[in-house]
């Protein structure tokens, strides 16, 4: 447990001043992705690596490393995960195992993020502000209630400790950087101050962009985008106790297709995306207690569109929800028939959704209000070489219609359970089993008025929840001075199979477009992750092969992703402060699609080669520069999550050069 707590510690150093990492990555042991720290998966502090539940993380400094311009941008590596929705920055979604949508759960430093509208998309908030991004693959009701079907992302913003060098009172981090797609400049500033048992925390980021291109040269047609972030928080730590207020406010302004995550080029609006979060955290760990580890979130999230078209009926619309909730734990660690990690608590969030067209009721978007109370327990029971997992939550959802004729309630048991068995040092197979599930959201429920012309919605008060049963096995090995003394060598295998009752599919029929339950959905799939680093080099593969089928009508899935393969490799002049890398990604074709208008029948396969660099130079340790070139063969290709029958006019975006230039002071 002390080398766990030392390599935490380490890599949040690393995290905080990357040029520090330059210098003493000779005198350290190298560290993978898998060795970082989560407490997504468990709600516990872990090692991502040696956890039966699929889980990576991204950290500060892969983040820095990749410039990137949205979250999905830093998760498109990971086994499993993609994105749908044209290249549009702020239109597309996260997709895992197959599942999109309100079927993963997003959490902002703990606050529950359900906004889903069509073709708005959800990550609404700049990387620059993120110190840590936690994706876990494969249902995780147990832990986070409803939506959890396809997994969790959970998005952790920086801090005061994240900006000051160690023993600092004060500082900052600035940068500034630009693109060759869209001409983009961006930039960010984060200032920091410590004093006592306080700190606070202040910083803001943005970006700009014209029109992308594709590999072809062919504009992609409404991706101009600008955007903005403001984050704040005050910290206060009197001896055991950490309190922490945190406000974040993301604007973006931009004009695009009402459904701006497919290849449509008609119904254009100006839209302007808010996203307002408030969240206060209390956590209290005295290490000479050990029943007693609580931590409480409270939160408001507010998501507020406003959509001026610029076509059609020139109506004004705005899409509003606001949650408002608690999330409230604590672990108790005690011995007795095996060491115990039982953590225990409870959620409680309602949603409030508005919908309107010129300031009346806008039934695409009903006004409705939902208030769910989730109780969950889990024990991590560890009998020597064994660790048991059991775990169950209990959701109750009171759902309201707009007209109160419909009102519903809805009761969900989710139980997890798995096994994990440290057969050597460097070896872990696991086994587990965990159901999901989904009520079906205030819009699917209550939805009314015109799709488009000759189209209306149809509302389906009777619409059942999804459940999921995931069957996984899967196998952890790590070893340690592989190649030379101080590397590592992280691997992890899995194989699952999902089954879903009551899959909601959305039907568009000659004149009315219905939601409807469908008999039964299977997703099964393999995963394979490793990660070697010595300090000097590194590598790391992730790769996955998913398949999805409709039980119901033996026919494909239409959301799952092209088998898909990406290998990363980069060497650091330790002496130079010098890093230089590459990324090679190898998807397959993708044939497997149902016979419904409107879905591309086959994705062919593609390639792609990306570089990167970066300089610390040794007389300006606080310093850095980088560079980077994405799809460095400028080809043209589309992801199967976006592509469309008829084929679209244009494909993903083309070659891009990248610079950065980072100051810390």
């Amino acid at each position: 447990m002390e080398t766990r707590n030392l390599l935490a510690a380490t890599l949040a150093l690393m995290a905080a001043n990357p040029a520090l990492a330059q210098t003493t990555d000779a005198a350290v042991p190298a560290a993978t992705p898998l060795d970082a720290v989560t407490t997504t998966a468990t709600r516990t502090r872990a090692v991502a690596g040696d956890l039966a539940i699929p889980t990576t993380v991204v950290i500060r400094e892969e983040i820095e490393r990749r410039d990137a311009r949205s979250v999905l941008d830093l998760v498109r590596d990971i086994p499993g995960v993609e994105s749908s929705g044209v290249p549009r920055t702020t239109a597309m979604q996260p997709v895992i195992r197959g599942l999109g949508d309100e079927r993963i759960v997003l959490r902002l430093d703990g606050a529950r993020n359900n906004f889903n509208a069509g073709h708005r998309g959800r990550t609404f908030v700049d990387p620059e502000l993120l110190r840590q991004v936690e994706v876990l693959r494969g249902p995780a009701s147990t832990l986070y209630g409803s939506g959890a079907l396809g997994g969790a992302i959970a998005l952790r913003t920086i801090g005061a400790d994240d900006i000051l060098q160690p023993g600092a009172g004060f500082g900052g981090i600035a940068s500034m950087g630009w693109q060759s797609q869209g001409s983009g400049p961006r930039g960010s500033l984060a200032l920091g101050a410590r004093a006592g048992e306080f700190s606070i925390l202040g910083a803001m980021a943005g970006f700009t962009n014209g029109n992308f291109t594709d590999g072809r040269g062919t504009t992609i047609p409404y991706s101009e985008d600008e955007a903005t972030s403001v984050l704040g928080k005050l910290g206060w730590n009197p001896g055991h106790h950490r309190f922490e207020l945190s406000a974040m406010r993301f604007q973006d302004n931009n004009t695009l297709p009402i459904a701006a995550s497919t290849a449509t080029t008609t119904s254009i609006t100006d839209r302007e995306t808010v996203q307002e979060t408030l969240s206060l955290r209390w956590s209290y760990d005295d290490p000479s207690m050990p029943l007693l580890a609580p931590q409480v979130v409270i939160y408001r999230n507010h998501v507020d569109i406003q959509e001026r078209r610029l076509t059609g009926t020139r109506a004004v619309d705005g899409t509003t929800l606001t949650t408002t909730g608690i999330d409230a734990q604590n672990t108790s660690r005690f011995s007795g028939f095996g060491s115990h990690a039982l953590t225990y608590g409870f959620e409680y969030y309602r949603d409030e959704q508005e919908g309107t067209s010129n300031g009346a009721a806008r039934t695409q978007f009903p006004t409705a209000q939902q208030s769910v109370l989730g109780l969950f327990a889990q024990d991590e029971i560890t009998f020597g070489a064994f660790t048991f997992t059991p775990g169950v939550r209990l959701d109750r959802f009171e759902q309201e219609s707009p007209n109160g004729l419909n009102d519903r309630s809805v009761d969900r048991v989710s139980p997890r359970v798995s096994l994990g068995w440290q057969v050597l040092p460097w070896m872990q197979p696991y086994v587990s089993y965990a159901e999901g599930f989904r009520a079906p959201s205030l819009t699917e429920l209550y939805v009314g008025g015109q799709h488009f012309p000759g189209n209306v919605f149809v509302p389906n008060p009777n619409l059942r929840p999804e459940v999921s049963r995931n069957k996984e096995a899967g196998l952890n090995l790590r070893f340690a001075d592989v190649l030379r003394d101080g590397d590592r060598l992280r691997i992890r295998l899995s194989a699952f199979r999902n089954d879903i009752d009551d899959f909601i599919e959305q039907t568009v029929l000659a004149r009315t477009t219905v939601t409807r339950n469908i008999g039964q959905a299977r997703i099964t799939g393999v995963e394979a992750e490793a990660q070697y680093d010595a300090g000097t080099w590194w590598l790391g593969l992730g790769a996955a092969a998913l398949k999805g089928d409709n039980l119901e009508t033996n026919e494909p899935l239409a959301s799952i992703p092209a088998h898909r393969v990406s290998v990363n490799a980069g060497y650091r002049f330790l002496d130079q402060g010098v890093t230089v890398g590459g990324r090679v990604t190898a998807t397959a074709e993708q044939d497997r699609a149902p016979s419904t208008a409107g879905v591309a029948q086959q994705t062919s396969g593609y390639g792609l080669l990306d570089l990167f660099a970066s300089w610390t130079p040794a007389a300006a340790p606080n310093l850095r520069v980088a560079l980077a070139v994405d799809n460095v063969f400028d080809h043209a290709y589309r992801r199967s999550t976006w592509n469309s029958d008829p084929v679209p006019a244009f494909y993903e975006t083309g070659r891009n050069i990248r610079g950065s230039l980072r100051i810390a002071f």
